[in-house]
């Protein structure tokens, strides 16, 4: 730290830090200042500032950390702060922070002990009243006291409302319809769960969103509206992925929304089909009783009416086989959608994107403008691909490849060239006449870096990805000379296990639903190892599909 003349102006550098990474997320520098800050102030008894540094911690601890024992401690230091300050406002707020904390410790007569501070407070300064009723019906719902959480979220709805308070509105009526879906009054249920979308907000957060529309889904499936009960679990998961990623969330929405519109025409295709074989079958009763009236008169008549229905039964019989083929088709249409969203969710791992970017800050930090530079180029042209591609289905192969290459180029930057790449294609191939699924083998390439490559490094470490043609199809390999497949076995990670069993399932249903669109068993998925068990090698074989054939 500075240590200038200025000590007081010095120390308090520390307290602006603090508040600076806690607005950049960055929690553990965030604590560590807002610490040194507290040493300092402390020696001063300077409350004011303590007051505030107590609150930020114990925010910081309750909000991100989830240590909230610690946080009930800071909270409880502010407590007595603000007592000796006097400070109404933010004396309220305090309470309300300490009963949150045991409430997230599951004491939850401890939290209505401090609730119940706040909300029979009538004090002109008691801003937090509203909010105190709220926090002690969501309190009793967790302790399936459903009634008194019903009469508390009443309540609360009808301060909010005086105070036009459209947020914690919103939140208040999707958790009383949490409650009473917990109850099963469904009908009810929906009726808050509606309020509260009515009220919702830029300021809601994701997270409550997502409850939000998890409770909608719930509620339709108990009443059997399956399509609005998977139209609301479509957005809870779609709320989730935004969580993670925006820029992801963006091309996600789209896709659902594409997605949405799909089954809407799909829907609609199936509902006519049902009419039609409806007004068929209408037909068919109506035909039957012309029949058997003619028939009780003239043989000859009825023989041909015989006839006629025989044939018209056979009609009826190969349009409803044509109908349930076109219900097979949509299922896979469907089934694809789904793998599409999969995939595109699955694009670019978080954990990717903040280690590029840390590896860009940490070149930047050591004045290697240059390499920094290059980085943000090969970032960049990697992004846009990615979002370009993520709509299509399919996309041409020089697109794909040059995605490829520039994933490996940036994780062979990130990790300081510890290893050789190369990428051989045949030259009998035209790249940008072939179609590839997009984002299908970086999976691979992903695995052979992160679990193959980096786990234990060697001087000779290379990875080798190859495009080469056979008879009516391709086939990509991605072989690297790390560690074996009989390695992995012996010392399992169960992180490493999961991921790798996510990625390498999320590719053979793609190429299930790749087989079952082209009518082909050629696409396949195999995982041996490399030469002396070292190394892997993972080969995915595709019908070959060209741009005119899609056309």
């Amino acid at each position: 730290m500075l240590k200038g003349k200025d000590t007081s102006y010095n120390e308090n550098i520390n307290l602006y830090l603090g508040n600076n990474y806690e607005s950049l997320n960055k929690v553990d520098s965030s604590i560590y200042y807002y610490a040194e800050a507290v040493k300092f102030n402390e020696q001063n008894k300077n409350i004011a500032s303590l007051s505030f540094l107590y609150s930020r911690l114990g925010y910081i601890e309750l909000s991100f950390s989830h240590r909230y024992r610690s946080a009930i401690e800071y909270f409880k230091k502010q407590l007595a702060c603000e007592v000796v300050q006097k400070d109404s406002i933010s004396l309220f707020d305090c309470l309300n922070n300490i009963g949150l904390a045991y409430k997230s410790l599951k004491l939850n007569d401890s939290a209505l002990l401090y609730f119940n501070k706040v909300s029979t407070n009538n004090s002109n300064h008691n801003q937090s009243k509203n909010a105190a009723l709220l926090f002690i019906a969501d309190t009793y719902s967790n302790q399936k006291r459903h009634n008194l959480a019903l009469e508390n979220y009443s309540k609360a709805i009808k301060y909010l409302s005086l105070a036009n308070d459209s947020t914690n509105l919103c939140i208040a009526f999707a958790n009383k319809g949490d409650c009473l879906m917990q109850m099963k009054r469904f009908d009810q249920s929906l009726q808050a769960l509606q309020k509260a979308k009515d009220y919702l907000t830029p300021f809601i957060s994701l997270t409550n969103k997502s409850s939000l529309y998890h409770n909608f889904a719930y509620v339709y499936s108990q009443q059997n509206n399956y399509d609005k009960a998977f139209y609301y679990k479509n957005l809870e998961n779609l709320t989730k992925d935004s969580i993670n990623t925006q820029s992801i969330g963006n091309a996600v929405a789209e896709m659902s929304a594409k997605y949405e519109l799909r089954q809407q025409q799909d829907s609609l295709y199936i509902s006519k089909q049902k009419l039609t074989l409806a007004d068929l079958k209408a037909e068919e009763r109506q035909r039957n009783f012309v029949i058997l009236l003619v028939g009780a008169t003239i043989l000859a008549l009825l023989l041909i009416a015989f006839y006629s229905n025989r044939q018209l039964r056979l009609r009826n019989k190969i349009q409803q086989q044509e109908a349930t083929q076109n219900e097979l088709q949509l299922t896979y249409q469907y089934k694809l959608s789904e793998s599409e969203l999969k995939a595109i969710r699955s694009q670019m791992n978080p954990h990717f994107i903040f280690n590029v970017l840390n590896s860009i800050e940490s070149y930047i930090m050591d004045n290697e403008k240059a390499i920094a530079s290059r980085l943000i180029q090969k970032f960049a042209g990697l992004s846009r691909l990615i979002l370009e591609n993520s709509t299509k289905s399919l996309v041409t192969a020089d697109r794909e490849w040059k995605a490829l290459k520039l994933y490996t180029e940036l994780e062979a930057m990130r990790y300081s060239n510890k290893f050789s790449f190369n990428f051989i294609v045949d030259e009998n191939l035209e790249l940008n006449t072939i179609l590839l699924p997009p984002m299908l083998i970086q999976p691979l390439i992903e695995n052979a870096i992160l679990h193959g490559l980096i786990v234990e490094p060697k001087p000779d470490a290379h990875l080798e990805v190859s495009l080469l043609q056979i008879e009516d199809g391709l086939c990509i390999t991605v072989s690297d000379n790390g560690v074996g497949v009989s390695d992995k076995v012996k010392t399992p990670s169960q992180k490493m296990l999961k991921q790798q069993s996510i990625g390498i399932s999320s590719i053979k249903e793609r190429l299930e639903m790749i087989n079952a669109q082209c009518k082909s068993t050629m696409g396949k998925l195999t995982i041996t190892p490399g030469p002396n068990d070292r190394g892997t090698i993972a080969k995915i074989c595709l019908p070959m599909l060209h741009q005119n054939q899609m056309a």
